[in-house]
């Protein structure tokens, strides 16, 4: 442990991105730092004390990232990743392609930190489940789940949607844009808090409940944040 809840990963690399692997390690640590923060201005720093991944991988090639999905995971060969499928965590292994990798096959998500906020995202998601006492059903639709680990991560904070757009990503039966996924959260965090979002998610009426605090004319007041 480097401080509290921001661990030293190992970090495998193939020979070329060798003399890159100090800034890598970087970029985790800066990375478990922004969630850290994320988590303790919430309520949740006792959620981070414990880490995330017990490993880092990084490719340089797409497929060779996928390939070690498929393996950790266990999930069918045949199966067809997103075009943009840049990283994930699981089974507290992290895997990603290189940043400059990232930026090529998903330009849409060039930003400041890029790829510290692309860790910081699949972290999140863990951080998610940990709220929800490990029960992954309750994670909500995919535009909420992915709008949560967006909005940890601090990805895409400028994006906005016209309500009628918001609704158009809520009712969406299919992934979008991440960016999308980013401005639908942030337009309902202005109705309600991120803990009481994240209590109605998993229910059956959430698209009923978020109809009914988009009518309300004043936002709901923040939850105070509960003591670690």
């Amino acid at each position: 442990m480097i401080e509290e809840g921001v661990y030293r990963i190992p970090l495998v690399l193939p020979k070329s991105l060798e003399p890159k692997r100090n800034g890598l390690e970087k970029e985790l640590v800066a990375a478990q730092r922004r969630l850290r923060n994320f988590a303790v201005q919430n309520g949740w720093g006792n959620l981070v004390k414990e880490s995330f991944a017990d490993r880092a991988e990084i490719y340089t090639k797409q497929n060779k990232f996928i390939q070690a999905v498929i393996k950790i995971t266990g999930e069918n060969p045949a199966t067809k990743f997103p075009k943009a499928f840049s990283a994930c965590l699981e089974k507290r292994m992290f895997l990603s392609v290189s940043p400059e990798l990232y930026s090529r096959i998903y330009p849409e998500g060039i930003e400041d930190k890029s790829f510290e906020k692309l860790i910081t995202h699949e972290m999140a998601h863990r951080l998610h489940i940990r709220i929800l006492n490990g029960n992954e059903e309750k994670m909500g639709p995919l535009w909420f789940f992915e709008g949560f680990a967006i909005y940890a991560a601090g990805q895409f904070p400028d994006y906005t949607l016209r309500p009628a757009e918001v609704w158009e990503v809520v009712k969406a039966t299919k992934r979008g844009s991440y960016r999308k996924h980013s401005a639908a959260f942030r337009y309902f965090l202005k109705k309600a808090s991120i803990h009481e979002l994240i209590e109605h998610a998993g229910s059956e009426d959430f698209l009923k409940w978020l109809q009914q605090i988009e009518g309300d004319k004043k936002p709901t007041p923040a939850s105070r944040a509960k003591k670690d």
